[in-house]
């Protein structure tokens, strides 16, 4: 490599899909149950070729409803939840960020042609997906720590869905 220095190159994202779905508004939600289509650009059909064979995939979507805010807070409760403790922004899944990326891992039901039929993606009708990829598990040997507050959230979460 030569001592040349290299211009930095502009970020752009282009969508690739649309999330299609009957979620109109932002909020807390059994995702599990919310069936959504991703319906890709044109041109992308074969792009997906072989994602069939995967039962999960990691999808990548630009949060729009919150994006260009002027300023992102830094620290946040989560959910804005107040009894659960005050931490950094990227200590949560907020989709008020500096860059508002989503990501989910969604459970792939079925294709058919340029249309990926998915649960458990927490995204609104509308949503840009900027990218797809599949899921492979992760190391046997793997193990997951997270603070309490989390666990504590999810015990809310699931008495809610029901």
């Amino acid at each position: 490599m030569s001592g040349k220095k290299r211009e930095q190159v502009p970020i752009v994202l282009k969508p690739i899909a649309r999330v299609k779905n009957n979620v109109k508004e932002t909020g807390i939600r059994d995702w599990s149950k919310v069936v959504s289509e991703l319906v890709f650009e044109p041109g992308f059909e074969e792009a997906i070729d072989g994602l069939e064979d995967f039962s999960h995939i990691i999808v990548l979507f630009w949060m729009h409803l919150f994006a260009g805010q002027e300023q992102t807070p830094l620290k946040t409760h989560p959910q804005m939840r107040t009894d659960l403790p005050l931490v950094g922004i990227f200590a949560t899944r907020s989709p008020v960020r500096p860059n508002p990326i989503g990501i989910a891992v969604a459970k792939l039901v079925e294709r058919k042609g340029n249309v990926l039929k998915v649960t458990v993606l927490d995204a609104i009708d509308g949503t840009p997906v900027i990218d797809i990829k599949p899921y492979f598990p992760g190391a046997p040997d793997t193990e997951v720590k997270v603070p309490d507050w989390v666990n504590k959230l999810q015990r809310y979460t699931l008495k809610m869905s029901v």
